[in-house]
């Protein structure tokens, strides 16, 4: 399959999953938050997912996924067989179909889509959408109202730009890492900078998830496979630009793969503080040279640099 290829099917489906994903949300949105009780101010169920995914589950967490794989479904059945077929490119299961028979004639007729696996790819999607979701009240809950950052986190939440849609994703496969293909990833990374409109660049930051597929049955965490470090780390002399453009999450993701992060117990690790060091003095060097370019205020260099460094506390 040409390296092209995988570049198209990427950027399709991710237009398609964000649609998607979005359409989901909004439905989650809409519904009245009763479960978490009357007195947890939380707005409705989105907002109740969102506190269970950056907290720790209630005893109802089965009936809240069951939800949003249900409202999945229904929303991928509406769709064509087409888009039905680019979401399930890239699934694991997807990926092996189109390197194994992609080059055949009837490939895409004898396609054996199974909407579960897309279902698994998109509820990845949106539990990641709902770690790095903010709002007031889902903060209040969290925290509780006296706490003293309170007040100008949510003067903060106030400034910003809110963006209703969720955030773009760009999905790299077990199959591009293995083979060591650069160039479908930097393809893409490359129509965010360099770039003409300082607009397109702007309206990029911060708002990037990254999405390592193709490794949900490997018991180990991603920065602990040797692969995917070496991947992201030949990306990275290419493109380091993460902390401009990658959410939170997916910089941390990124940094404990390129620091060499250590598994310590279930669930933690260690990151040496050299090597975070470095990887910090890497990333905010290309950060700045974005800002320099481009002329965005130094103001907003500032905020960007806390919200990099607290990807890591």
């Amino acid at each position: 399959m040409s390296r092209i290829a995988p570049y198209i099917i990427n950027a399709w489906a991710g237009k398609l999953g964000t649609e998607v994903t979005n359409k989901v949300i909004s439905e989650l949105s809409d519904m009245d938050a009763d479960l978490s009780g009357d007195n947890s101010g939380l707005l409705n169920v989105w907002e109740e997912i969102c506190a269970q995914v950056q907290r720790e589950e209630s005893y109802a967490w089965p009936a809240y996924v069951e939800t949003i794989r249900t409202l999945l479904q229904v929303a991928i059945e509406e769709l064509d067989r087409a888009s039905q077929m680019a979401l399930w490119a890239v699934t694991d299961e997807g990926w092996d179909y189109i390197y194994d028979y992609g080059d055949e004639p009837d490939s895409a007729v004898s396609a054996p889509l199974c909407a579960d696996d897309t279902v698994a790819h998109l509820m990845g999607q949106i539990l990641s959408a709902a770690a790095d979701y903010e709002s007031p009240s889902l903060y209040r809950y969290i925290w509780g109202a006296d706490d003293p950052s309170y007040d100008d986190y949510e003067d903060d939440y106030e400034d910003e730009d809110t963006c209703d849609d969720l955030c773009p994703i760009l999905v790299i496969h077990r199959k591009q890492i293995e083979s060591l293909d650069l160039e479908s990833t930097l393809e893409f990374l490359r129509t965010l900078i360099p770039a003409q409109d300082p607009a397109h660049v702007w309206s990029y930051k911060n708002s990037l998830g990254l999405t390592i597929a193709g490794y949900e049955d490997d018991p180990r965490e991603l920065y602990s496979i040797p692969e995917v470090c070496h991947y992201l780390r030949a990306i990275d002399q290419d493109w380091s630009f993460w902390f401009f453009f990658l959410t939170p999450s997916s910089i941390r993701l990124v940094g404990m793969c390129l620091a060499a992060a250590e598994s310590v117990a279930p669930g933690k690790a260690y990151i040496p503080p050299d090597n975070l060091a470095a990887f910090l003095n890497w990333g905010f060097r290309a950060v700045n040279l974005i800002f320099d370019h481009y002329g965005f205020p130094e103001s907003e260099n500032e905020k960007l640099t806390e919200i990099t460094l607290q990807a890591f506390d």
